[in-house]
């Protein structure tokens, strides 16, 4: 996803972006970051670390016809569950000033990694909306007022 990502920004030839993702999105984010670091001008990330260590099992396939292409959730689960760490040694390689926006104790990812990600990635601030994993859905005033003040910081 990080080289699809890398491929339309190509193809448009877009540069000095502010990237924005959430959940994968932003674990997608944080590795454009890190191969294209000269690109991104600022990085917001919503409750999402990068891969690590865990035991997420993939769902069983569900019945009928789908809407996505199957095969992309349990290449996504391995990706998600990686326990090498391998994309945490390039977090100090992400340049852009970075905003972390945590979910706080109702989101499924565990908030620590967030504290983890801040102590690395130069230029992180890092900020818990308590909203659960979808904070832009569950909060969108606060997600928006938060993002919004934070691009219009000096960082």
């Amino acid at each position: 996803m990080r080289d699809d990502v890398i491929g339309v920004l190509d193809d448009l030839d877009l540069h000095e972006l502010v990237l924005v993702g959430h959940s994968m999105g932003g674990t997608v984010a944080y590795l454009v970051a890190q191969a294209q670091p000269s690109r991104i001008t600022r990085l917001v990330v919503e409750d999402a670390p990068p891969p690590f260590a865990r035991t997420r099992p993939v769902p069983p396939r569900p019945a009928g016809e789908l809407s996505f292409d199957w095969a992309v959730v349990p290449a996504i689960i391995e990706e998600v569950n990686d326990p090498s760490l391998r994309w945490w040694t390039h977090l100090p390689d992400i340049t852009a000033p970075t905003l972390l926006i945590g979910g706080g104790s109702t989101s499924h990812i565990p908030q620590e990694k967030f504290v983890d990600v801040a102590r690395v990635v130069p230029r992180c601030t890092l900020i818990t909306i308590p909203a659960g994993h979808d904070i832009h859905e569950s909060e969108p005033d606060a997600f928006s007022e938060v993002v919004l003040n934070w691009l219009g910081a000096d960082g």
